[in-house]
């Protein structure tokens, strides 16, 4: 029985299978991918610039609420100041909670998506069918070389399937009588960008015995670091924007502990999946960089404000 989350796999499926199909390069698809996606987030972005702006005309009358009342007793003073606040959102069509997480909110099905293109790339770029992936995937476990099968690889079976297909027709000839076409496509499909296999994973081990790591280990571990620091370095330039705009803003402790979660996050989730959905992540902080310098030069919030 398919989840939600997996009936999300086909549109995303079919919308990156007319790139691929356009572009006939799967990294570059990728690209496309992430930039078409990206323009699709823009009024998001524009939409929390704006309520950026909001929050900074708001603070000074927020003050002026909470010194009106700082000689109550603290149960009326708080009482006072949450039914003034409140009255005052009403007044100026404020949300607090406007803007916030939903551009994260709303990468969430994007990044699901694309999680199963790269898991499952023979069903959802190339097309193959159900019963010849399923004929390769059996044919693939029973190579004699395989061995015993980590849970990492069965479940990124369709990755193996194309880094093995040459081993897989050799051992079953008749595979490649009974599902020639899809055989074909497999031969002819580059699952790489800048010569790395999107379907692998990066390994952590690579660090405890980086001389004898192959190459394509070692540039595989570049991936969660880069996607850390175009993270960090977006994170950053947000906060640092923010505090510019607004010099007095609270949780300013706050800030700065998303500042850092963010990036580690990001190092852990692609360490965890297939080189591609890192590539998805560094080509999409390097573009929400660039966004969130151009975004905040024209919505910045003292030129919004005067507006």
């Amino acid at each position: 029985m398919n989840t939600i989350i997996e009936y999300l796999y086909v549109p995303f499926g079919f919308l990156f299978r007319i790139l691929f199909d356009f572009v006939g390069n799967y990294g570059l698809a990728l690209v496309i991918f992430t930039l078409f996606f990206r323009v699709i987030l823009l009024p998001s972005a524009i939409k929390q610039q704006k309520s950026s702006a909001k929050t900074v005309r708001m603070q000074p009358k927020l003050r002026r609420i909470r010194e009106k009342y700082q000689d109550y007793a603290p149960q009326e003073r708080q009482q006072r100041i949450q039914a003034e606040t409140n009255e005052l959102y009403q007044k100026e069509g404020y949300s607090a909670m406007s803007g916030g997480c939903a551009p994260l909110l709303l990468q969430l099905p994007i990044l699901w998506g694309l999680y199963g293109i790269i898991r499952m790339p023979l069903t959802h770029v190339l097309n193959i069918s159900k019963e010849a992936v399923a004929a390769l995937s059996a044919a693939y476990q029973a190579l004699p070389e395989i061995g015993e099968q980590s849970q990492r690889t069965v479940a990124y079976i369709e990755s193996a399937i194309i880094s093995n297909i040459e081993a897989i027709v050799a051992a079953n000839p008749d595979l490649a009588t009974t599902y020639a076409d899809a055989i074909a496509k497999i031969q002819n499909f580059d699952f790489t960008i800048f010569g790395i296999n999107l379907g692998s994973i990066p390994d952590t081990g690579v660090f405890k015995a980086f001389a004898e790591a192959s190459t394509e280990a070692k540039i595989l571990i570049l991936i969660p670091i880069l996607s850390g620091i175009t993270s960090l370095l977006t994170s950053v330039l947000t906060q640092l924007r923010q505090k510019k705009a607004n010099p007095n803003m609270e949780n300013q402790q706050m800030m700065g502990c998303m500042m850092l979660t963010m990036p580690l996050m990001s190092v852990w989730f692609t360490f965890q999946f297939p080189a591609g959905m890192g590539m998805y992540w560094i080509l999409s902080n390097v573009l929400a960089f660039f966004q969130t310098l151009v975004v905040g030069h024209i919505y910045a919030p003292r030129k919004t404000i005067a507006k």
